[in-house]
């Protein structure tokens, strides 16, 4: 029993504290992250304002954990998640040099980037899916890496010498804005408009559309990614 208690001492002053220390680190960031969204959303709106007043960009600031910026038919969505991660055996970050010198630094903390259609978020359209763009996962000494579709995936994989800063996140918005501005909605074939319910069709009138997916426009593309 001693032999466990010391264990349990042991786990909770080195990886229970690091853990915690990853969950500081990542909530720092996206106060961080927020002010860059807030910076970036002046200086584009400024510029693109004076030639067409129609195309809007602007910042919701929804919650302590949730932060959205619309630009145009798009908004993405960032929400920290609570929790702190490891990652599978097979993963490439327990393989890295990085993380042999010093396991600690394999538990992360995670900001996920999500792709709606900006209507999709006006009109509550509950049935409607955003899709995952990214996933930032910050360690205790604030290196990251970052999951999700190229160029994102393919830029930030190098946990050792990513390093977070105001220049890298607005880098890693800047990406994940190219990324969801270059794929438009794709209209679903006929056949899956051929009836609609009651229900659908009061839907309509109250949201503007049936549930629908930015999704139908990334297909495509996807099958392009071998595998992403």
């Amino acid at each position: 029993m001693e032999s466990k208690l010391e264990d349990i001492k042991k786990i909770l002053l080195e990886k229970s504290s690091t853990k915690q220390l990853a969950y500081r680190n990542t909530r720092e960031v996206f106060v961080q992250l927020k002010e860059q969204l807030k910076n970036l959303t002046t200086e584009l709106s400024g510029e693109i304002y004076q030639v067409d007043p129609n195309v809007e960009i602007k910042y919701y600031d929804k919650s302590d954990l949730e932060v959205h910026l619309k630009f145009s038919g798009d908004t993405l969505v960032f929400m920290m998640h609570t929790n702190v991660f490891d990652f599978e055996p097979n993963h490439f970050i327990p393989k890295s040099k990085y993380v042999h010198e010093d396991p600690m630094r394999e538990y992360c903390g995670m900001i996920q980037m999500y792709n709606f259609l900006a209507d999709s978020i006006k009109y509550n359209r509950e049935g409607d899916q955003g899709y995952l763009v990214g996933r930032i996962f910050i360690n205790k000494d604030k290196h990251f890496f970052i999951e999700g579709k190229r160029p994102l995936s393919f830029i930030y994989n190098d946990f050792e010498n990513c390093i977070i800063t105001d220049a890298s996140l607005k880098n890693v918005i800047i990406e994940a804005m190219y990324y969801c501005i270059n794929f438009d909605l794709l209209a679903p074939p006929i056949d899956v408009a051929n009836y609609i319910t009651v229900e659908q069709k009061n839907q309509m009138n109250f949201s503007g559309g049936v549930p629908i997916a930015k999704r139908l426009g990334f297909r495509k593309e996807n099958e392009k990614e071998n595998g992403e």
